[in-house]
């Protein structure tokens, strides 16, 4: 999406793909024994030659590795190229993540998208001013509120995820909310996390969507609870504030970075309080359209195209 909208830039780009063949697990774990990354892989090498093959024919400065923990592994040691890497792994996982930490300081710039990741990044030895932090973006077009109004429909809590998601929090705060026969809560996230609800008649448990009725989903919800046990930028938060759903989360990593008192309910990290704060917005309309405003508004300043103006900035400065 973010070259979408950055201006005399190229796409290069390959398919990742989880496998069980043998052969090609062994070479996976062969390509991790020197790369920076645990998470190379052979599609993130095709990428890399890719890039490396580029270098090599036109001048490129510079090659931005828009996933760095994922498929950052030789081009450090390959291309003369200046190098920009994004991360977007959790503070808590970036040290499992890297083998080579210290190679990271052969980069140009390192792109973070959330302040809670710069101390690890520091601790690697890097200039704190070669550390930018840009927010990830969201697509404000696609991502839009519902037109119609939808008083007259039940309140409905949404929840989309699967990533460091809490689901034995949101299974308590679910229950707590079970007495509640107007309040209506979907969840969106992979079947294997269909166990933690199934007993639970107040939720409807939905998976492998299309991007039309995702949509559906966060325009048809009232507002959206993101529990997580950590976050640097989350996509489900983006989305549901573009189409205009206030937010209940715990301040948790990154998310106070995304979010305002406007838009949400920033709670303590526990089952009560995150019930609470459901109750609050089930039982003050004017509070929640007034948040909904707010949270469109929010992400309208992280929309794509004033994300992509921060990077081309970071790249003149290179």
């Amino acid at each position: 999406m973010l070259a979408n909208y950055l201006p005399n830039c190229e796409r290069l780009f390959t398919t990742r793909r989880s496998t069980t063949q043998m052969h090609t697990r062994a070479l996976n774990k062969l390509l991790r024994t020197f790369a920076i990354s645990n998470w190379y892989q052979l599609s993130s090498a095709q990428l890399e030659f890719l890039a490396w093959q580029k270098s090599r024919s036109q001048i490129y400065a510079p090659i931005h590795v828009l996933w760095g923990e994922r498929d950052l592994g030789y081009l450090d040691y390959f291309s003369q190229a200046m190098l920009c890497g994004t991360f977007h792994a959790c503070s808590d996982d970036l040290p499992k993540i890297f083998s080579h930490p210290e190679r990271l300081k052969r980069l140009a710039a390192i792109v973070i998208v959330s302040e809670t990741q710069r101390d690890f990044f520091e601790a690697c030895g890097i200039d704190r001013d070669r550390i930018h932090c840009i927010p990830h973006g969201i697509d404000t077009t696609f991502f839009t509120p519902k037109q119609a109004d939808q008083t007259d429909h039940p309140f409905t809590v949404l929840c989309v995820g699967s990533y460091r998601r809490n689901f034995p929090l949101l299974r308590e705060v679910f229950q707590k909310l079970e007495a509640y026969q107007d309040i209506r809560i979907q969840v969106v996230s992979s079947t294997a996390n269909r166990h933690y609800f199934a007993d639970l008649e107040n939720v409807q448990f939905l998976s492998n969507l299309s991007d039309a009725q995702l949509l559906e989903a966060y325009r048809s919800a009232s507002c959206q609870i993101v529990a997580v046990e950590n976050a640097t930028a989350n996509n489900a938060l983006l989305e549901g504030l573009a189409c205009g759903l206030p937010t209940i989360s715990a301040n948790l990593g990154g998310i106070g970075e995304y979010t305002n008192q406007a838009c949400a309910l920033l709670v303590e990290n526990r089952a009560e309080a995150f019930a609470e704060a459901v109750l609050t917005l089930a039982t003050h309309a004017s509070k929640s359209a007034e948040m909904a405003k707010a949270a469109r508004q929010r992400a309208l300043e992280l929309d794509w195209s004033n994300i992509a103006k921060q990077v081309e900035t970071l790249y003149l400065s290179l």
